[in-house]
Parts: structure tokens; C-alpha cells; sequence
């Protein structure tokens, strides 16, 4: 896998002409819990603009990729958005001058609305993630787009739990479990960025909130961490000077 991954990222290294990497995903994407954020920028979809000025890794890994190689880096994630958002506005999110792309999406794929019921079994939520996966996989194919999927970091317990809106059928583990799944199925490069928190959490002798703003989002000490431990997964350096 990581020699997939590799080949990819290995295409932005000495490249003849600009290289277009986009970035999909939800609110960790996007930045929220990071200082500064606000959607101000330039629109993406629906009603989401970009958060040109918040503190997040996509913002830290745009600015490193662009001074570095011969790359653009787009942003085009969206707050509280699922899968199903990208799927039904591919076209939208996804350009065809667009080399590469960087999917980090599930987070809120994970639970299911009251007014949306009845409840369904976890089972049933995890075969039609999984199906949603396959299915996004399939499009960037047709596409003809390199992809690299990414499984989202760890939440908290408390951001695991049922609200009074909805319950929390599927936790972040099972969401890179079914990532795991799909990409032994149909061969496409993917970061465990959950494992990687968690290995980078134990090793550190720190505790998973210590990094989220709120459970769920990073604050800026977590997405610091999150932007070194992607460039680690992408098998790109980190400048030390």
C-alpha cells in the first residue's frame, strides 16, 4: 500500500508541469476547531465557501506542498457533509484538471437522525457505507483520477455516544475498518489516520483530548500533529529548518 501511495506522491517530486492536488472531505478538512476558521473564501458547493485563514493541516499542507514542488493544492471540503455529499456533487468537487486527490471522508456517516428513522442496525449502516465507499472509488476511476483515501482520526467518548437528535449507530474504528475492507476489495492506496493517532497518542503518552477542541475537531495542537503524520503517511518530508 504504501508503495501505491508512493507512486503517486512520488509524481509532484521534480514534476515538469503543475501538478493539481484537490483535498475532499468534511469539517476536519475544512478546519473547523482551528483558530480562525470561517468559511470566507471562495464558494466550493452547495452553500460552503473555503476557510483561507484558518489554522489546519489542509491549510499547513497546501502552503508546505506549494513552496516545496511544483503542485496546486485545492481545499474542497465541506462541513458536516458525508459521503453521499461528494458522490451527489462530484462533478462540482471534482475538476478535470485535478492529478491527484486526497479523500478523508465517513465522519458523518457514522450516525443516523431520529426524524430519519426507524433505527437501523449497525449492520445495515455498515454495508451501505461500505457500498457508498465502493461506489466513490468507482467514480474517481471513471474519472481517471489517482486517489488516495484517507480514514479519519479517533473522537473522543463522548462525541461516540447517541444526542438528542440522533443515535450514534457506527463509531470512527468501524469507519476505518470498512475503509480497510474496500481498499483490500478493490486495490486503492489508504491512510489509517485513526491508527496513526492512536500509535502517535500512545508513544507520546497524551491523551486524545488533549488534541480535539471539542471531541471531535482538532485544535491547533492537533492538527499540527495531523499534518506531520499525513506527510508521514504520504511518505513526503517535513522540512527542519
Amino acid at each position: 500500500m504504501k508503495r501505491e501511495i508512493a507512486k503517486i506522491m512520488s509524481k509532484i517530486v521534480l514534476a515538469d508541469k503543475t501538478v493539481n492536488i484537490k483535498l475532499l472531505g468534511d469539517s476536519i478538512t475544512h478546519g473547523v476547531g482551528g483558530t480562525g476558521f470561517e468559511q470566507n473564501g471562495e464558494p466550493i458547493a452547495a452553500e460552503f465557501r473555503r476557510n483561507p485563514d484558518g489554522y489546519c493541516w489542509a491549510k499547513q499542507f497546501k502552503e508546505h506542498c506549494e513552496a516545496t514542488y511544483n503542485c496546486k493544492v485545492t481545499n474542497n471540503a465541506c462541513t458536516g457533509t458525508t459521503i453521499n455529499f461528494i458522490l451527489e456533487n462530484f462533478d462540482t468537487l471534482v475538476s478535470p484538471e485535478d492529478d491527484i486527490v486526497i479523500c478523508t471522508i465517513g465522519t458523518n456517516n457514522r450516525h443516523q437522525f431520529f426524524v430519519d428513522g426507524p433505527k437501523k442496525t449497525r449492520d445495515e449502516m455498515m454495508k451501505n457505507f461500505y457500498g457508498w465507499v465502493i461506489e466513490l472509488h468507482n467514480k474517481f476511476k471513471a474519472a481517471n483520477k489517482d486517489v488516495i483515501f484517507v480514514a479519519n482520526i479517533p473522537a473522543c467518548t463522548n462525541n461516540e455516544q447517541d444526542t438528542c437528535e440522533y443515535w450514534r449507530i457506527l463509531h470512527m474504528n468501524d469507519i476505518n475498518d470498512l475503509y480497510l475492507k474496500a481498499s483490500a476489495e478493490c486495490g486503492f492506496p489508504l491512510i489509517s489516520m485513526y491508527n496513526a493517532m492512536v500509535e502517535y497518542c500512545e508513544l507520546s503518552e497524551i491523551t486524545l483530548e488533549e488534541l480535539l477542541d471539542d471531541g471531535l475537531h482538532p485544535n491547533d495542537r492537533g492538527y499540527d500533529i495531523m499534518f506531520s503524520l499525513i506527510l508521514r503517511e504520504l511518505g513526503l518530508g517535513k522540512k527542519m529548518y
